[in-house]
Formats: C-alpha cells, structure tokens, sequence
C-alpha cells in the first residue's frame, strides 16, 4: 500500500547511515540550496520562456510551441531508465551525471540564432527542439533522484517549510533571472540576444550539477532489495486512495501545463506586447510563486497538504478566469496591470497546487516506496502536463484555420480548463485527510486575521531559546485561541520546565476544539504527571467531555495530589460519571481540605442530583470551613437546586450591601409587600436575626416543585440552630421558600383562569 498511516509530516527519516556514521539533513541544507538556486537560474535560460520566445523569433508555429512546452512533461516517461539505473549506480550518481547531460545537452542550441540570422530559420527550429530534447530526456534519467534528495534535505519536523522555502528560493532566482533577461531583450538586438542566455545557462547548469555530485547519498530512500517497479506501482495503484489522488493530479496537471504553455503566446500574441515585456510577466509568475512561498511556508505544516491543496487549485481556477475574458484593452498602464495581475494569481496558483501536491504525496509515501511511486507520481504528471500543452497548441492552430478570432479561442481554451480545475478542486475533497484539518475550518483560518497573527506567534515560539521565552510567547498564543497551536504546542507538554507545560495546557485549553491525538496527549498527562500539570490536563479532559480517560479520572480520586484529585471530580461530573457520585459525595461530608470541598460541591452542582443535598447540607455544619468554602457550598446547593432566578446575583451583592440585597430578595415576594405579610416579615428575621425559622420550614414544606427528600432536608435545616447559625445559608433558605411561594401563587393564577 502506498498509504502508511501516518499524519502528515511525520518524519520519512530522522537521519541516514553511510557507512556507519549517522547523515545530519541541517548539515547539507546550504550547499543544497546553492545547488537550488544555480539549477533555477541555469533552468529559466534553458527551459520555458527563453526557448519559447526565441523559437517564436524564429517564426515558430503554436503546434510547435506545444510540442516545445510539452517536451517538459514527456521527460517523466523516461523515469524508469533512471529506476534501472540505480539499481546499479548510487542514486546522486545517477541524478548529478543526468543533470549534467541535461546542460551540455542544450549547447548546440547556443547556435540556433546565428542559424537564423544566416536565413536558416527552420535550421534554428530544429536544433533548438532537438537541444531541448536532449535536455529533458537527461533530465527524465535524473529525476528519479529528485524527490530522494529532497525527502532527506527536507528530514524530520516540518517537511513543508522547507519545500516552501525550497520553493521561494527557486521563485526569487526566477525574478531576478527575469528581469535581467527583460533588460537584456530591451538593448540587444532581437535573435542575437539569445545565445549568450543560452550559454551563460549551460555554465551555471554544469556548476549545479557538480554541487549536485557531492550531495550524500539518501539510502533511506533506496528502493529494497529485489522490488521491482512493477510491483511497486501495482501495489500502489490498489489503493483507492493513492489512485484518486493519481486522477486529481492528473486534472491539474493537464490543466497547469496548457495555462503555464499559453499564458506567454496569450500576452503577445492577443495583446502584442515584445519579448521584454513578456520576460517581465513572467517574473510577476515568480513573484506569484514566492508569494505562495511565504504563504505554504507558515500555512502547509501547520493546516496540512489536503486543504493548502484545494485551496491553491481554487486560487488557480480563479486565476484563469480572466484570460478566459479576455477583454479588449488598449496598450498602457491599463494592460501592463492586467497582464502583470494574471501572471501573478497564475503563478501563485499553479505553484501552489504542484507543491501542496508533492508534500501530499511525501506525507502518504513510505520511504522505501519513494523512488518507485516517484515514478508514478512523475508519470501522471508528465502525461497530464504533456496532453495539456500539446493539444492546446494543436486546438488554437484548429481554430486559427478554421477561421475562429484569437480572443475566442483563448476564452474557448482557459473556459475548458477553468471547468477542469474546478472539478479537480471539488475532488479534492474525497482525498484522504491523513491528519490534515478540515477544508472548510483551514479556509476560515486563511481568512482570519487572529489566526495569521497567531502563525507569527508561532513562529516566534519555533525560534524561542529560553523557557521564560517560550512561556510568554505560549501564553500569548492561548490568549488568542487559534486552531493552527495545536500541532505546535503538544511537544511543549515533554518540555523539563514546569512553567512552559502549565502554559502550553492552559493555551490548549483556551482551543475551540482538540484533535483526538492532543485529548490522548492529555490523558497521558493526567495519568503521569501527578503532583504537577496533571491537575491541568484533567480540567480540560472535563471541559471536552473526553469520556475514554474516565478511567484514569476515576484513578485520580485516590490520588494524594489533592489539586489532580479536586480536578478530577468536577471533570468526572462533566462526564457525567455515575460510579464516581458516591465517591465525591463522600468526599464532600468527609474532607478538611478546602479545595477539596470546593471541588466537590461544584462537582455535585453539576451532577444536578437531588440526593447530593443532604451531603452539602452536612458539609455546611462543619466549624472549620474557611468563609469562601462556606460560599462555595450555598452556591452549589443553589445551582443543584434550580429555579432560584437572580439568587447568585443578589448573594454577591450581599459582600458590598447585605442590607441591599435582602431588600431585593424580598421585594420578589409576590404578596402585598407590607408588615402584615407573615413570609415577608419570617424572611426578613430569618435572614437579620436567624429567627421564625418554623415559618420558612413551612414554606419549604409547601414548595410545589423541590424534591421531596431534598424539601425535607431544607426544611430540618431551617429548624436546626447549628445550621441556621450561617447568614449566607439562611439567606439561601429564605429564597428557596420566596420561591416556592411565587410558584404556588402562579399555580393558583393558572387554576383560577382555568376556571374561568
């Protein structure tokens, strides 16, 4: 199977050994990315827009210019002479020498514009495609070593980024390349200004490739003794999710390799803009691609490769729509902006999809089966890129005879593929998630401003150095909430220091939601780090309502760590935990600990069981609760009461104003409110003096909906000096009977209406 199981971005491989000695990816990144961007720079002279503009220089057709445009997928079909030929060689031998070939290759197409100028243009023609031929057939051998290298230079952690970072190095390599070329095209002679491009991109290519030779050999990645590309591929396409994958980017890519042929031909042919002014709308495509860069490097490791994936492929949809308009513009500043404007969505579009593509198929890939499936990946790529190019050539020349204007038939082309990114987008949907958060919550993310500041948190967290560092960062990361933390704040619940876990747990806690993995990370806090966070771990397992670390809650209650221990209850009682209710009613009659009584009562608050009273009524005759305790108590058997209405707000009042607040309280009365009014005036003693204690007993006695066992309970209470020796307590009783009278008057109300 092609799929492992794994979350994206988990490691492919954390390091390799040649010849006993462990290989460090962070070593060799330097050299690589060198190697990075003299390729890019030697591949922008050598591959796309140069030999494009000058075979149109050269009279070129637009079936010719697709078949030149397509000869940059057709490479992928020679893939398997490079899978044969590390089964003899290493791979970075197969990849550097092929790369190598790939650059002398295209030196005699040095020669194409003096071939021209001498009135050999069809000359030119044919040792330019025939150059690029060579060109991308070395590069078809040697690309089976691409993803390899990549995959090891990329390592363990946060594989995304550092394709993104591949990717914006490559992009800005791209500009500057474009626009020194545009600059070039402005003040050389038309055909003439080609060869000395072609021969500077030769030299750098050649220098490329020995960087590339010196490159360490990811064995990691070699294909295991005895496998065969065959059964790799076969093994692989069983799998129905690897397979539609296979058939999304084979959509995208037909479409990519028709939009990235025929934006350039739509520029100067539709709108007639020169070659330098062309060079310079491809590098707006490069500005596009660093753009998606900067914006994959902080998004894809965070939201995953599924949703980045979607949402480039809708960028590129969207991208298309105004080429497909083509409307008629004037030249000016009008065009240039128009022209510079669908390069750049284009290129971010297009770049974004082919790399949220590659990360998704790392992530699905074991690392034995990359040079295989690599393959296949390529394969499908090509096939889809080449189709694209070369029937979108051959489909504007059909029109152009049949008669059709150049502006209808760019709008027929772009309209199709439109259609057929949208489609590939809507796809994308049915892929696997392998860890990844859902679409539409990541599209919410990549329009929230909260969440974007949150990714620079982020990565302020990622560069931190010291724990009073990374606590005030993780502490402003909770303030905001944001879903992206997650992934970045589980490694800090194994920091060594006790203050960045207590942060990382408290800035979870503040998440609208956690993932499976983070809820089983905090049962294994709650389970093993008594007399610590556990307390912490347990609260928000309550507050999600995690019922499979139940068991370790339960466990918890006979913990000597009474903060885990009073955590533990009120997340039990969230749970809704049946078993544990004797337990903590135990707990609240029995304990001397004041946390824990605190944590009991609310946890019985929240049980809502109207045999718990008779618990919290014996903790209240207690001497040595301390007052706040006391508070706690009257205010759970409130809440475990109901239909007391403002009485948590008048019972704070009373802190400030006693006086006050007993005036509001019985001010709800619903009698004449006078000194002949008997429950007015036992209210008002009960609460100032704790006497007429009988009165407010009958009125408990009479309480149309209190518990029976519950109203017999209060209805001793009042009657019992111990008790009603508590003001606050008193104040409560007092309540439950104003209330029960106010009931008993609305019951009488609907009778009598009833009756009538």
């Amino acid at each position: 199977m092609a799929h492992n199981g794994h979350k994206p971005y988990t490691a492919l491989v954390s390091a390799t050994a040649t010849g006993g000695r462990a290989l460090r990816p962070a070593r060799y990144r330097p050299a690589y990315h060198v190697f990075n961007v003299l390729n890019s720079f030697s591949f922008m002279l050598l591959s796309g827009s140069i030999p494009a503009l000058l075979a149109l220089s050269m009279g070129a057709s637009g079936t010719y210019i697709g078949v030149l445009g397509s000869l940059n997928f057709v490479t992928f079909f020679l893939m398997p002479l490079g899978r044969y030929a590390i089964r003899r060689f290493r791979i970075v031998s197969v990849f550097g020498w092929a790369w190598m070939g790939r650059y002398l290759g295209m030196l005699p197409a040095v020669a194409a514009p003096f071939l021209a100028r001498a009135g050999q243009p069809l000359a030119g023609l044919g040792i330019l495609m025939a150059g690029s031929a060579v060109f991308n057939v070395c590069k078809g051998v040697g690309l089976i070593g691409n993803n390899p290298v990549l995959a090891f230079m990329a390592g363990s952690g946060r594989r995304g980024a550092f394709l993104s970072t591949v990717q914006i190095s490559s992009s800005l390599t791209s500009i500057a390349t474009g626009v020194a070329t545009a600059f070039i095209m402005a003040h050389v002679d038309g055909g003439m200004a080609y060869w000395p491009l072609l021969a500077l991109g030769v030299v750098t290519g050649v220098t490329a490739s020995v960087m590339l030779l010196r490159m360490p050999e990811p064995e990691a990645f070699q294909p295991p003794s005895g496998s065969s590309l065959g059964a790799s591929m076969k093994e692989a396409l069983a799998d129905q999710g690897f397979k539609r994958f296979m058939w999304v980017l084979a959509a995208l890519s037909f479409a990519s390799g028709t939009a990235r042929t025929f934006i350039l031909t739509h520029a100067r042919d539709l709108y007639l803009q020169n070659d330098g002014q062309v060079l310079l709308f491809s590098v707006a495509t490069s500005l596009g691609s660093v753009g998606m860069g900067f914006l994959s490097k902080r998004m894809m490791d965070r939201l995953g490769a599924k949703p980045m994936y979607a949402a480039f492929s809708a960028v590129s949809a969207l991208a298309l729509v105004p080429v497909a308009l083509s409307p008629a513009l004037d030249q000016g500043s009008r065009l240039f902006v128009f022209l510079a404007a669908v390069n750049f969505l284009a290129g971010f579009g297009l770049a974004g999809q082919e790399n949220a593509a590659q990360v998704y198929f790392f992530s699905m890939v074991k690392p034995q089966h990359m040079v295989d499936l690599a393959v296949v990946y390529y394969l499908i790529f090509g096939l889809g890129g080449a189709l694209g190019s070369t029937l979108g050539g051959v489909a504007l020349d059909a029109m152009a005879c049949a008669g059709v204007p150049l502006a209808i038939s760019y709008r027929v082309l772009y309209g199709t593929l439109i259609v057929i990114v949208t489609l590939a987008t809507l796809a994308i949907g049915a892929l696997q998630s392998l860890g990844s958060a859902g679409i539409l919550e990541s599209v919410g993310v990549l329009f929230s401003v909260r969440d974007f500041r949150s990714v620079g948190l982020l990565e302020r967290l990622g560069r931190s150095h010291s724990p009073n560092e990374e606590t005030r960062v993780i502490r402003e990361i909770g303030t905001r909430g944001s879903p992206l933390a997650e992934r970045e704040l589980l490694p800090y619940l194994a920091s060594p220091r006790f203050d960045v876990r207590v942060e990382a747990l408290l800035a979870l806690e503040n998440l609208q939601r956690l993932s499976p993995k983070a809820l089983e990370a905090l049962r294994m806090e709650a389970r093993e780090r008594e007399w610590s966070t556990a307390y912490l771990a347990a609260r928000v397992l309550g507050k999600r309502g995690y019922a499979p670390a139940v068991p370790e809650l339960r466990a918890a209650l006979d913990s000597a760590d009474y903060m885990l221990k009073g955590a533990a209850v009120i997340a039990l009682a969230r749970l809704g935990d049946p078993d544990s209710l004797d337990t903590i009613e135990r707990m609240a009659e029995e304990t001397t600990n004041p946390r824990l009584l605190i944590s009991a009562a609310a946890a019985l608050e929240i049980y809502r069981a109207p045999g718990s009273v008779p618990s919290l009524v014996a903790a209240l005759k207690r001497s040595n609760p301390p007052p706040f305790a006391f508070d706690e108590i009257v205010l759970a058997l409130a809440g475990l009461l109901g239909g007391l209405g403002d009485f948590y707000r008048i019972y704070s009042s009373r802190a400030r104003d006693p006086a006050d607040a007993l005036a509001e309280l019985l001010d709800s009365l619903p009698a004449e409110r006078d000194a002949s009014n008997e429950l007015h005036l036992a209210a008002e003693n009960f609460v100032l003096r704790g006497q007429g204690g009988p009165a407010i007993a009958r009125a408990l006695a009479a309480h149309p909906w209190l518990e029976p066992g519950a109203a017999a309970v209060l209805e001793e209470a009042a009657l019992d000096p111990e008790l009603s020796a508590h003001d606050g307590f008193r104040m409560l009783l007092a309540a439950c009977a104003i209330e029960g009278a106010r009931g008993e008057r609305r019951r009488s109300a609907r009778h009598k209406g009833g009756a009538l």
